[in-house]
């Protein structure tokens, strides 16, 4: 957001942290995580982050606001998060496959399984939305 720019953080300490790049200062330490966060994302329009990790649950927040939104169980560790361009989805990448979620319904639109029969478990690490 050209007006408001941030950087968002994910840490160990189970917490997202949010920086203000015109004075380069902490603005807000969003809590509600129960293990660490390995990844966050922000909403096309800057006003929304994603953060997952640990705990299997990508916590949505309102960035203006600095306040939890609501959570959406992702079955499995998140290790990566990306909302679509084009409409109010989010996607995650996970131990066990990749979760899509409406966010307008807050239901998981679909839920693509890596279908691998040997071999070391899969894991998905990382997406990327093509609009």
């Amino acid at each position: 957001n050209v007006a408001n720019p941030l950087v968002i953080s994910a840490s160990w300490d189970k917490t997202v942290k949010v920086w203000n790049l015109r004075d380069f200062k902490l603005k807000d330490t969003l809590t509600g995580h129960t293990g660490y966060v390995n990844t966050v994302a922000v909403s096309p329009d800057g006003s929304l982050c994603a953060s997952g990790g640990k705990d299997q649950t990508a916590n949505l927040w309102d960035l203006n606001e600095g306040k939890h939104l609501y959570s959406l169980p992702a079955g499995g560790v998140i290790n990566a998060l990306e909302f679509s361009p084009n409409r109010y989805w989010l996607v995650a990448a996970t131990d066990v496959g990749i979760r899509v979620w409406d966010l307008e319904q807050k239901t998981v639109k679909a839920d693509l399984n890596l279908d691998i029969k040997s071999g070391p478990k899969p894991r998905a690490l990382s997406l990327a939305w093509n609009a």
